[in-house]
């Protein structure tokens, strides 16, 4: 079953919209970069040997006036371009992940595991994304096994739902055409950010770092983002919580409220980055 070019995704394919984080460095810019290196275990895990200097905060949306505008918080910009250079940095990723559904308009719960994979655009290509979804628990029933994947292979969106034998794919890109389908705070994917440009954060989000809390994933700064109000009308987040890594500068928790105030979080455990992914894995 095909739909065209523009359909959104439905609710569990946006949730892609974890499929953690809603973005990518520049969600696909050009690498020099060949395929990913060797071996299938993981890779050391390091940070970035240095990061640049924080860019000057952009200017404000049109439309918005300075007043609008609160400054930026330098803690929240270094941060973000940890973020970014991270994204930079691993040419493919790889994490088991745990997501939270709270619908509380319908009173409804949802929790699935499974895993993320992610490589990076290189050489004109788009970047690609697979997310694959073992277990299904709703509200307070049992943990049953449902296996669900959502791919985009930088043309194509697909899910498949094995328990019912459906495939449903969505053109999302006219052949040559590249998109950004991890664009914060938008697009097929919303909420995984594996290396956004700060400075295109700061277009839709104010940004700040909130203080470290009970029950945070350990060695993260905790990241903020709130829309601004001249751009809330074109984002599917208007609230996102990140947690970053201060060693692979990765997000390992990430949650994000809708327009309907629904809530999506995503946590994402055993990291590995540079590994070779299977051929089939998109």
């Amino acid at each position: 079953m095909n739909k065209r070019h523009g359909r959104r995704l439905s609710m569990a394919a946006v949730w892609l919209s974890v499929a953690a984080l809603s973005w990518l460095p520049a969600c696909g810019a050009d690498s020099a970069a060949g395929p990913a290196p060797g071996p299938t275990a993981s890779q050391p895990v390091t940070a970035p040997a240095s990061l640049p200097e924080p860019a000057p905060a952009p200017a404000p949306a049109e439309g918005a006036s300075a007043e609008t505008r609160p400054a930026v918080d330098p803690a929240a910009m270094k941060v973000l371009v940890a973020l970014e250079q991270g994204g930079a940095t691993y040419q493919t990723i790889r994490a088991d992940l745990e997501m939270t559904v709270l619908l509380p308009a319908l009173g409804d719960r949802e929790h699935r595991s499974g895993w993320v994979a992610y490589r990076r655009g290189f050489q004109g290509e788009s970047e690609k994304i697979r997310v694959h979804f073992e277990t299904l628990k709703l509200g307070d029933g049992p943990n049953t096994r449902q296996r669900e994947d959502y791919t985009f292979d930088g043309q194509w969106a697909t899910e498949a739902k094995h328990s019912v034998k459906q495939l449903t794919r969505w053109q999302l890109a006219e052949q040559g055409e590249r998109v950004q389908a991890l664009r914060i705070g938008k697009g097929a994917f919303p909420p995984l950010p594996f290396g956004q440009k700060a400075q295109e954060v700061l277009e839709y989000y104010d940004a700040s770092l909130v203080p470290p809390a009970e029950g945070d994933p350990p060695g993260c700064d905790h990241l903020e983002l709130a829309a601004l109000r001249t751009r809330r009308g074109e984002l599917d987040f208007l609230h996102l919580d990140l947690w970053i890594s201060r060693k692979t500068h990765l997000p390992a928790k990430v949650a994000g409220t809708d327009k309907d105030k629904n809530t999506k979080t995503v946590v994402l455990t055993n990291m590995q980055t540079d590994i070779r992914l299977p051929g089939d894995t998109f």
